[in-house]
């Protein structure tokens, strides 16, 4: 061997000229083929033939909606800018995939994550393409920047676009398992199928925003989802529990955070409940009313199996977004006090005392009254503390 280098030693420096042409064509050859390495390794195809274990995330990729002419290969979503961004993809993140692949890692047919520490350069990379007017909803964007989600005891951090649109590309835990409810439920449509477990916020919300897609978009609009309060904290995380209850949530989960409203509101009737009869041994009061039409009006404190107080904030701040506006609104109270039966208590008529009171308020101040101008001074959750305006004193 070490002969054989001093001949090729020996005849270079007796054939400079030719040594040093092939020299120069071995480097330019080493130099093309390096380059058509790295285009080649920018593909889809480098990512998703080599190792076995990316046969599905190749596919999945392929076959989705951003595999289209502005999404051309893995590096658009998982490489961050600059060098720095390269640099992590190939050094931190592709070096321990390599690793992992040589120690068999995924021989027992595991789903490859992705590295918790890239995780915000997807998201970027999402704010970044969506952000140039690749989406349908721009207000979406900007309330996704502004939301918060609790990820450890007194830590917010940014809601991440990949915690709803779990498995949009990649299969992974949220995706799979609504996939695999979705053909369960294919496969016995004749049979109510409910999905059971324990399960974390990405989950939830990985799921529900296919199942419950107005719902996710209200809580992400909200206020809730910018103060960190997430699905598993009104709700908890047992999906047999949260369909028992049928998605309510009791008045004294809110309670820890909403105090004041809470205790004010449990002292009204709207809580309390009216006596309907009173029986020589029993007092029966509307928090037992059960009855088709009577429970859609007293709903507020009716008896359930898992809440004996029944005390529920859902009947004025409806949906998710738990809209202030929308539960000062008159149509709030009008829901139940106007129409349906005979006992309706808002008349509104001329001649009646809520009529002349609502006409004489916008005369003398220019503006249209509503239930709680006058049954909610304050800002009181207590509905029974009534107060004129001074405007309609006197009449």
């Amino acid at each position: 061997m070490i002969e054989s280098l001093g001949k090729w030693i020996e005849w270079a420096k007796q054939n400079k000229q030719t040594a040093g042409i092939g020299l120069g064509l071995l480097l330019v050859g080493f130099i093309l083929f390096n380059l058509q390495m790295y285009q080649y390794s920018e593909t889809p195809e480098f990512c998703g033939t080599l190792c076995h274990e990316m046969d599905v995330h190749y596919a999945s990729f392929m076959a989705s909606p951003h595999h289209n002419k502005h999404v051309h290969n893995c590096h658009a979503c998982h490489v961050g800018p600059g060098l720095k961004g390269f640099l992590h993809a190939k050094l931190s993140d592709g070096l321990h995939d390599t690793k992992e692949h040589l120690k068999g890692t995924f021989t027992d047919g595991r789903i490859i994550e992705v590295a918790e520490d890239s995780v915000p350069t997807i998201n970027v990379n999402c704010y970044n393409c969506h952000s140039k007017a690749y989406t349908k909803d721009p207000t979406h964007i900007s309330a996704v920047v502004k939301s918060t989600r609790k990820v450890s005891e007194s830590i917010f951090k940014v809601l991440w676009c990949t915690d709803c649109h779990a498995g949009l590309v990649h299969p992974n835990m949220p995706g799979d398992l609504f996939k695999a409810y979705t053909e369960l439920k294919k496969a016995h449509p004749q049979e109510k199928i409910e999905p059971i477990g324990t399960f974390q916020e990405a989950e939830c919300l990985g799921c529900h925003k296919n199942v419950t897609p107005k719902v996710v978009k209200e809580w992400t609009n909200g206020l809730h989802a910018q103060r960190g309060v997430t699905c598993n904290g009104c709700h908890g995380n047992d999906h047999t529990v949260i369909k028992e209850r049928h998605g309510h949530v009791p008045a004294s989960t809110c309670a820890p955070c909403h105090e004041k409203a809470y205790n004010e509101f449990t002292q009204t009737k709207h809580a309390m409940g009216r006596t309907v009869v009173q029986l020589p041994h029993e007092t029966v009061t509307t928090k037992q009313l059960s009855m088709y039409l009577c429970k859609d009006c007293h709903r507020f404190s009716l008896i359930k199996p898992w809440d004996e107080n029944g005390v529920g904030c859902y009947g004025c701040h409806t949906g998710h977004a738990f809209s202030k506006a929308q539960a000062l609104e008159a149509k709030a109270c009008e829901e139940c006090h106007i129409g349906g039966p005979d006992h309706a208590q808002l008349d509104m008529k001329e001649n009646s005392h809520h009529g002349r009171y609502y006409a004489e308020l916008r005369v003398k101040t220019g503006k249209s009254a509503n239930c709680l101008t006058c049954h909610g001074p304050e800002n009181t959750h207590n509905f029974e503390h009534f107060k004129l305006p001074e405007a309609l004193k006197g009449i």
